[in-house]
């Protein structure tokens, strides 16, 4: 019976509106993908400067 219920529960929260990011979400997002990046490059820049083999 509780795989029931845990189904009746999905379908309820999938059937809400979807919720809009808060400002400090996006903000944090957008921190979080731009720090990626920079270390991408970074380790890409060393990977060419110091190869290994």
């Amino acid at each position: 019976m509780s795989h029931d219920v845990a189904e009746q529960k999905l379908k309820a929260e999938l059937a809400n509106p979807v919720e809009p990011l808060l400002p400090i979400e996006k903000k944090l997002i957008g921190w979080s993908l731009g720090l990626g990046l920079v270390l991408l490059v970074i380790l890409v820049i060393l990977s060419r400067l110091f190869p290994v083999g």
